[in-house]
């Protein structure tokens, strides 16, 4: 009798295993991570002459950061909510000064979709803000409020790591400079291919 209940049992865990693996979610949770890539700030600078003078500049450098966030994976569709600081290297060089870019946070939401069980193919879109320092005494340093949009892939590596691919664009408005050549007009963009490796509980 006791052999019979004990075979029951391990035929019973035999069939539960793979069915608890095969209803294991992913893209559920919260998360951690790092994420480094490449970034180009570009900026436009017009001056208030007659007619106006327009210049422009770019910078490309070395971007690294980390992130946290939560997934609500809905079936087919997953959204989320994630924040992220970064920093970079670089600066844009003008004719009178140069503009050298800091830390950068963002809060986005993103949606996307399971490709796979294991890929996330998805769009996000929120809140961002940079700080610029401009190296002229009458500009000190500024944080510009702006917003960021981007899309990327993610995938599952195991069952706690996965690791995701993604560009993003940032735009910070306009910036009127009046201490530089007698009043001036900075405009401020953002390209960023960035990957990441997020840690999942």
């Amino acid at each position: 009798m006791m052999s019979r209940i004990v075979f029951a049992l391990i035929a019973a865990a035999a069939i539960a295993g793979p069915a608890a693996a095969q209803e294991a979610v992913n893209f559920n949770g919260p998360y951690i991570g790092g994420q480094l890539g490449w970034q180009q700030d570009r900026q436009s600078l017009t001056l208030g002459t007659v007619p106006p003078a327009t210049s422009r500049a770019r910078s490309d450098g070395f971007a690294y950061g980390g992130q946290i966030g939560y997934d609500f994976n809905l079936g087919k569709a997953v959204v989320g909510l994630e924040t992220s600081l970064t920093g970079r290297s670089g600066s844009s060089r003008f004719a009178t000064f140069d503009l050298e870019p800091g830390r950068t946070i963002n809060v986005t939401a993103r949606a996307g979709w399971l490709v796979a069980p294991d890929g996330l193919l998805y769009a996000r879109g929120g809140y961002s803000n940079a700080r610029f320092s401009i190296d002229n005494p009458l500009v000190p340093a500024e944080n510009r409020d702006g917003y960021t949009l981007g899309a990327g892939y993610e995938h599952m590596l195991a069952k706690n790591i996965s690791a995701r691919v993604e560009y993003n664009y940032g735009d910070y408005g306009n910036d009127d400079l009046p201490g530089i050549g007698g009043g001036a007009r900075l405009n401020y963009h953002r390209h960023a291919v960035m990957t990441g490796v997020n840690f999942r509980f």
